[in-house]
């Protein structure tokens, strides 16, 4: 993908078509660029779908400028708060930048500007998506690679809106590609799980029609990647209904991707994180970066590394130069890890190494204990910049803990399979060479959805997991974020999150979540 994220800017906006500002109400038509004779070549057909591309990764290659009527038209969907508010809105971190503040203390009401800007940027993607989705088929090129290219499409379009369901429950489902604002004060919220199937269908379409071999790598959809989204957004559905067979779906799908051996665990959990293996091994879906200039390099760096190791550096020119750590984890979250897991010093760090052999404990010296620095890349990237550094929406890892927990969820314990998948996970983590010294094993059906809470909390954070990890696996989501945060307000009313309210006062139609 990073190769084609060099699209024409026109291109990309001839298929996005349409959303301006704080959602699919708030519109610009244009009625040249959406026009159907625009989309007459297989040319004009990839452009449609590489616009998705963008929309969901940088969401625009222009710099902040805090105009329009969302928080800001700089970022995907993916960009920042899809992240970054996932493990703040739990009891996994905290802010310190001020416009995050909601979140983390949950006092979030629907004028957040954040969540604004997310809704947006999800109805954004979907439209481009639509647009796509509604012109290709009548182009005349080949029918596989037509085929082909919808089934990109609706790929993104099923994944976008399973995370829609996941966040607000119930959601307007736009198929249609936006081209005027006359039927949009009429759009109603359409119960989750109809949503869902419809979903469902979109990546079904892409299984049966994604072909290998075409504009195949660089994080593109293909049929197994399509999957393994599929048991993701399934789960996100049998986490609603409860119902067995909604969990043997999920359980079904992962296996197969894991049948497949498309995807394996590296053998050292860093590995994840260095650049240079991006789109690697154990990579289901990235959501790609790259440094072309400032404006399209991810920003992990800045949103959680600490100023502190330049300005104690020993020649005061070595750490990253534009850290603004925006999030730190929680003490909890660092003392949770088991000794010997891996995956505590690669996700957190408590102190600081110089080339000279001198240290920086930030404990002592800077403003918070631990920071975040899963992303940060130090031999690619030692000043800390925006970086090629991609966002791991989803690993194989997760493919395997979700088969454990839809095991477990099926058979009312945990099966033979559900343990060798859970405990890949932890052979990785400690290191332990197939040994078994850390093996789970013998528990009931309540202490193996713990585990999988714990494991996924290790394994996954920052990574977009754990608030609905909570949501769905935690029997006490207030006790556990209170105990955490106890000057904090988590309420059972955020096991979702407000419409925000700028939507709802262009459409009064667009009803409320319960308790906002």
């Amino acid at each position: 993908m990073k190769n084609f994220l060099k699209i024409l800017i026109s291109t990309a906006m001839g298929s996005a078509a349409v959303v301006s500002c704080a959602g699919f109400l708030d519109e610009e038509p244009m009625s040249n660029i959406t026009d159907k004779n625009y989309y007459s070549t297989e040319t004009d057909a990839e452009g449609a779908v590489n616009a998705i591309y963008e929309t969901v990764g940088i969401g625009s290659v222009t710099a902040y400028t805090g105009e329009g009527n969302a928080n800001t038209p700089y970022g995907g969907v993916f960009f920042n708060a899809f992240w970054l508010i996932q493990d703040l809105f739990s009891d996994n971190a905290t802010h310190d930048l001020w416009s995050y503040a909601n979140f983390d203390n949950f006092s979030l009401d629907e004028t957040d500007g954040n969540l604004k800007t997310l809704w947006y940027s999800f109805y954004r993607s979907i439209n481009t998506a639509n647009v796509a989705v509604k012109r290709i088929p009548a182009i005349d090129m080949d029918e596989q690679k037509r085929n082909h290219l919808v089934g990109e499409a609706r790929f993104w379009r099923g994944l976008l809106y399973g995370e829609l369901v996941k966040f607000w429950g119930d959601v307007p489902l736009m198929q249609e590609p936006t081209e005027g604002v006359d039927n949009l004060f009429d759009v109603v919220r359409e119960d989750q799980i109809k949503v869902l199937d419809e979903a469902l269908k979109d990546l079904q379409y892409a299984i049966d029609n994604l072909m290998d071999g075409y504009r195949s790598g660089y994080g593109r959809a293909d049929a197994v990647m399509a999957k393994a989204v599929y048991a993701k957004v399934a789960l996100i559905k049998a986490a609603r209904t409860h119902a067995s067979e909604d969990w043997q779906v999920v359980a079904d799908y992962c296996n197969d991707v894991i049948e497949s051996h498309k995807y394996d665990l590296y053998d050292d959990y860093a590995d994840n994180f260095k650049i240079s293996n991006e789109h690697g091994i154990e990579s289901v879906v990235s959501i790609n970066y790259q440094k072309i200039s400032d404006l399209w390099g991810s920003q992990f760096n800045v949103a959680l590394l600490p100023s502190e190791i330049l300005s104690n550096s020993p020649n005061g020119d070595e750490g990253p130069s534009n850290a603004n750590y925006w999030i730190e984890p929680t003490a909890d979250l660092y003392e949770s890890f088991e000794n010997g897991d891996t995956r505590r010093d690669v996700t957190i760090m408590s102190e600081y190494t110089y080339s000279d052999g001198s240290s920086i404990i930030f404990a002592e010296s800077a403003k918070y204990p631990y920071y975040y620095c899963k992303y940060w890349d130090r031999e690619a990237e030692p000043q800390g910049l925006n970086s090629d550094q991609n966002y791991p929406y989803m690993r194989y890892s997760e493919v395997l803990l979700m088969y454990a927990e839809a095991l477990n969820e099926v058979n009312n314990g945990p099966t033979e399979q559900a343990y060798d998948a859970i405990n890949q996970v932890r052979d990785r983590a400690f290191q332990d060479g197939g040994s078994g010294i850390h093996n789970l094993s013998g528990l009931s059906y309540t202490q193996f959805r713990k585990a999988i809470l714990d494991e996924r909390r290790w394994e996954l954070a920052l990574e977009g997991s754990r608030w609905f990890d909570l949501v769905r696996l935690s029997t006490n989501f207030t006790g556990d974020i209170k105990a955490v945060k106890p000057n904090s307000f988590p309420d059972e009313k955020h096991k979702l999150l407000p419409i925000p309210q700028y939507e709802r006062l262009l459409n009064d139609k667009i009803s409320q979540n319960e308790g906002y």
